[in-house]
């Protein structure tokens, strides 16, 4: 029973730690004490340290020798490598999801967009929950794609792409965010996973648009 009881101690101190790191609320490169954290959780530094290791897995934090605990800092290599991962990963998952998605899946597909876009049109200041929007509907897009090892492989940088998701929403009119996806989905949803796969690159920020982003936030 115990055993349970500190998992369950950790899994809900990672999630807290996650949601802190993907929304902003914990800056790229801010330091973390695991002894101050875990007095302001009232939790032990032991479920601390395993909450950051799992978070570590995840490459959302990282520990420096001498310097401790620390969230990720997305440099100019970073965004190139998850532009490209991102380019990749979710231009074919949308030709895939254009000749596996079922009906139903066209349903959610478009249910999805349509809240995403209705979103965009009441609360267009709110950053996080626009990322939030993206994010959710292009995982839905690699879920229709019907392939385990692209999901798993998603999976896999999926945190890290939310914050970089979070980085390409800033200093933008995010009204028309939604909309932008319009293309993208009716391609899917016609079965056109040449288009799809145009469409889901061409709605990727370009990465010196993300680089220009980059340098205002050091300035």
């Amino acid at each position: 029973m115990m055993k349970i009881n500190k998992q369950s101690l950790e899994e809900q101190a990672t999630e807290y730690l996650r949601h802190k790191i993907i929304s902003g609320e914990m800056a790229q490169g801010e330091k973390i004490v695991e002894s101050t954290l875990a007095k302001d959780l009232e939790l032990s530094r032991s479920t601390i340290r395993m909450a950051l290791n799992s978070l570590s897995h995840e490459g959302l934090v990282t520990l420096k020798p001498y310097a401790g605990w620390q969230v990720i800092s997305l440099n100019e290599d970073d965004l190139w490598e998850l532009y490209n991962l991102r380019v990749a990963l979710e231009s074919q998952a949308a030709a895939m999801a254009a000749e596996k998605a079922s009906d139903q899946d066209k349903q959610n597909l478009r249910a999805l967009y349509d809240d995403y876009c209705q979103l965009c049109e009441q609360n267009p200041t709110d950053i996080k929950a626009i990322s939030d929007a993206d994010f959710h509907l292009h995982r839905k897009i690699v879920e229709a794609s019907k392939s385990m090892r692209m999901e798993k492989i998603y999976g896999q940088i999926a945190n890290q792409l939310q914050s970089y998701l979070s980085m390409t929403h800033q200093n933008y009119d995010l009204s028309q965010s939604g909309l932008s996806h319009e293309a993208m989905i009716n391609a899917i949803c016609s079965g056109d996973p040449e288009l799809a796969s145009r469409e889901a690159k061409a709605n990727i920020t370009p990465f010196t648009q993300l680089c220009s982003t980059l340098k205002q936030d050091e300035n």
